[in-house]
């Protein structure tokens, strides 16, 4: 009787072990894949580190566009302000004008409105996957 035992063991050990062979040549495959898939990650987090520092110049160009407009719109303020004091039956300065700052004024608005929506999206974004790679496998 304990042949008959032992022989249905060893059947049932080859047969592990031939699927055991069959998993780790289908786990070989995955992490062939796998090490293709973080060759590509790591260019594409190549590209959007290069990505990032061109968004960290059009942040300061739209900080100078912020600077300018601020400047030029308390100038004005105070041209008119001025004037007014000084020439209290003049036409008030600038008026021509106002139509073309309040267009300059709505595109910047627009122009943060569109910079404000990308920066919260790929902040949220490099935060999910920095948060991702922190947790331990």
């Amino acid at each position: 009787m304990s042949g008959q035992s032992t022989h249905a063991t060893d059947e049932s050990m080859h047969h592990d072990h031939r699927q055991w062979q069959s998993d780790v040549a289908m786990w070989r495959q995955d992490t062939e894949q796998w090490k293709e898939d973080h060759q590509n990650v790591q260019r594409l987090l190549a590209e959007a580190q290069q990505q990032l520092e061109s968004h960290a110049a059009a942040l300061a160009s739209h900080v100078d566009a912020l600077d300018s407009h601020e400047a030029q719109t308390l100038q004005h303020e105070h041209d008119v302000v001025a004037q007014c004091r000084d020439q209290p039956d003049a036409p008030v300065p600038g008026v021509a004008n106002h139509e073309m700052e309040s267009q300059k004024h709505q595109n910047l608005y627009q122009a943060h409105e569109r910079m404000k929506k990308h920066h919260h999206t790929v902040v949220a974004q490099i935060n999910m996957l920095a948060s991702s790679l922190q947790t331990s496998l």
